[in-house]
């Protein structure tokens, strides 16, 4: 008997089941198949992506200071320098760990960490850490105790996270004093890194802050490093060099910030196994002045001394608006000392312009020694030519307004034309030359352009309209034009060497970290402007000026100083016919001299300008003002050069003229 196949029908519960089962298994692969997808689209397209968010969470980078070069004068001493000091600040993320702040104190506070954690709610221990630290850190960081906390109250206001800037420029001793304080209370445990440490909230970082060691005014030479007030709604900008040589050379005075990179955990903690490379900071390049520290020492005492000596001269007499003085080395036109007084400026408001290359003034009679040099190079006369001055002292052909002299000489040489400084004479010297010959005269002396002398800001200085034949006889006696003391000691120093025309600078060359010099700055090429011959001729009745003429009150009894006084009317702005205009009748004068010494082999040149003096019992001419102060300046500072005198057996040396570094100058120390 044969049996038939037995078949099991399926029943619909085994139907659902394999529906199940199978949406199961479809589930199951396309939950793996999204998986993959999103694993190779993290893994492709958006590697990239993570990764950025990866580094800046993880990845630091901070920014190691160069050091500013240093500004030195020509003997070596520091001017401007850097000195290391670190920047404290309070970081506002510390504030929102209560553990952190618990253990900070649980030592001050006599009690367990966990206590402390547990008993006080997160604003409670932020007081209680805010109020210990401010007590022993602001002292320190020399502030009061309610600016420490108002500055990160204000912060915390605004933000909960970031930095607080306590103090930029602490120096070191005070930075290792606070640690030591803190650490003592156990505020904190002191962690470094290779620029930087922290120590609870507090975090030190390394810098370097600008000081100016030489006690003496100098911001109008040297400047100052430092920042700018922003403009209303403006960021702040970063510090620079303001004012003088820290603005000038700016650029290459300031180092290249190094940068070195690391890693950090959750907790931004460094991992030392993953620090990355280091580009160390370029510090930026030294300089050396010509200035000199010890000469400047003497030009600032004599400008602030008060006295009543006979046949001297004092500030406080003179009741001037402003008083310059420029000294500088006839043998390589380098500037030594710039001193200036006006009645705005003064230690609470100090001098920020050159007052050598900004400040234009009349040169007066002083410019008669370009007109004079001029005349003999040209070769038409030399220096004993008489020149017929008219009579009366007064001269009117009608061509020229009406030019007058002090004196009533009928003719003078062409030498006496100087010593007594005829502006009569010096009209004729300049129209032998004529219009257009007198002006390359004066544009070939560097008047009306720059000089290139090292300041941020440079007057050209001007004469008044074209060249006719009206300004040329103003201008030949030093009226209708103004001029720079820089531009005016260019020209006198080409008459001392012998015609060459090489401007006055300030800055030498470049140094090294040890002050010794590695590359010059760039220098004009001297040019001849006058032959030899009329630079020599000019020299001597220079001399003669002091000797017998209107410089008298500026001879020396030690010392022969050859010069050449200037009285010139000032040009005053007024208002005429409801229009500004410039005013030679205001009775306002400009009183200056120019000279060196010793006259046989300079050693020292400069000039002297007073700016409206409205004293009473001085004459208000340049030989009775400015020649007896630059006669006092100058034998003070050949004695501080230790030029032995020539017309005496001793001289009385200064103690401070053998010193070679020091770092303060003390203007009190040098007396006559």
């Amino acid at each position: 008997m044969s049996h038939l196949p037995l078949h099991t029908r399926a029943e619909p519960a085994d139907r659902c089941l394999q529906w199940r089962a199978g949406l199961c298994c479809f589930g199951v692969v396309a939950a793996f198949s999204l998986l993959s997808w999103r694993l190779i689209h993290l893994q492709y397209e958006k590697h990239s992506y993570y990764k950025t968010v990866l580094e800046e969470a993880h990845h630091r980078t901070q920014e190691l200071n160069a050091s500013r070069g240093d500004i030195l004068d020509t003997r070596g001493r520091v001017l401007a320098c850097d000195e290391p000091v670190q920047q404290v600040a309070f970081e506002l993320d510390f504030l929102k760990v209560g553990k952190n702040l618990a253990k900070a104190l649980a030592k001050i506070e006599n009690m367990e960490a966990s206590d402390l954690h547990h008993i006080f709610s997160l604003q409670d221990l932020q007081d209680r850490y805010l109020g210990h630290l401010g007590r022993q850190a602001a002292p320190l960081l020399d502030m009061k105790e309610d600016e420490f906390h108002e500055k990160i109250r204000s912060r915390l206001a605004t933000r909960t996270t970031g930095q607080v800037i306590l103090s930029k420029d602490l120096s070191i001793s005070a930075a290792l004093k606070l640690r030591e304080t803190l650490a003592a209370l156990e505020l904190g445990t002191y962690k470094e890194t290779r620029s930087r440490g922290t120590q609870g909230a507090l975090i030190f970082q390394n810098g370097f802050a600008r000081r100016y060691p030489a006690d003496l005014p100098l911001k109008h030479i040297v400047g100052f490093f430092g920042e700018t007030k922003p403009a209303p709604g403006k960021e702040p900008k970063p510090a620079r060099g303001v004012a003088g040589i820290e603005r000038y050379l700016d650029k290459d005075l300031t180092g290249t910030p190094g940068r070195r990179e690391l890693e950090v955990d959750g907790w931004n903690n460094e991992i030392p196994a993953y620090r990355g490379k280091i580009t160390p900071p370029i510090n930026g390049r030294g300089v050396r002045l010509s200035l000199d520290l010890g000469l400047q020492s003497v030009v600032e005492q004599a400008l602030d001394e008060t006295g009543n000596v006979a046949n001297e001269v004092y500030l406080d007499e003179l009741k001037a608006e402003r008083v310059i003085v420029v000294l500088f080395d006839p043998a390589t036109m380098g500037v030594r000392a710039i001193g200036c007084r006006d009645t705005k400026h003064g230690p609470d408001q100090p001098l920020l312009i050159n007052p050598a290359t900004e400040v234009l003034y009349e040169p007066g009679s002083t410019l008669k020694i370009v007109t004079v040099s001029g005349a003999i190079s040209s070769g038409r006369v030399n220096g004993q030519t008489r020149i017929d001055l008219g009579t009366g002292g007064v001269y009117d052909d009608g061509e020229v307004a009406r030019i007058h002299d002090e004196h009533q000489a009928n003719s003078l040489t062409v030498e006496d034309v100087l010593v007594h400084s005829s502006n009569i004479g010096a009209y004729k010297l300049a129209r032998i030359l004529g219009t257009h010959r007198f002006e390359e005269l004066i544009r070939g002396f560097g008047f009306c352009r720059t000089t290139g002398f090292e300041t941020p800001v440079e007057s050209r200085g001007r004469f008044d309209g074209q060249m006719s034949m009206q300004t040329l006889s103003r201008v030949s006696f030093g009226m209708a034009i103004q001029v720079t003391a820089a531009q005016m000691c260019g020209a006198l120093g080409a008459i001392i060497n012998d015609g060459m025309l090489q401007p006055l600078h300030l800055a030498e060359t470049w140094v090294d970290v040890n002050g010794q010099a590695v590359e010059g700055l760039p220098r004009q090429p001297a040019r001849r402007v006058i032959s030899q011959a009329a630079a020599r001729t000019v020299r001597h009745a220079m001399l003669q000026v002091v000797e017998k003429g209107t410089g008298l009150p500026g001879r020396s009894g030690l010392f022969e100083i050859a010069g050449k006084t200037g009285t010139a009317r000032k040009a005053v702005p007024v208002t005429k016919d409801g229009k500004r205009v410039m005013s030679y009748d205001t009775g306002e004068l400009v009183c200056s001299f120019i000279g060196f010494l010793p006259a046989d082999k300079p050693k020292l040149g400069g000039i002297v300008i007073i700016d409206n003096p409205r004293s009473t019992k001085l004459a208000r001419y340049g030989g009775k003002m400015a020649a007896p102060l630059f006669r006092r300046i100058a034998e003070r500072a050949m004695a501080y050069y230790q030029v032995p005198a020539q017309f005496s057996p001793e001289v009385k040396l200064l103690p401070q003229a053998a010193s070679s570094t020091p770092v303060k100058a003390n203007p009190g120390l040098f007396t006559r």
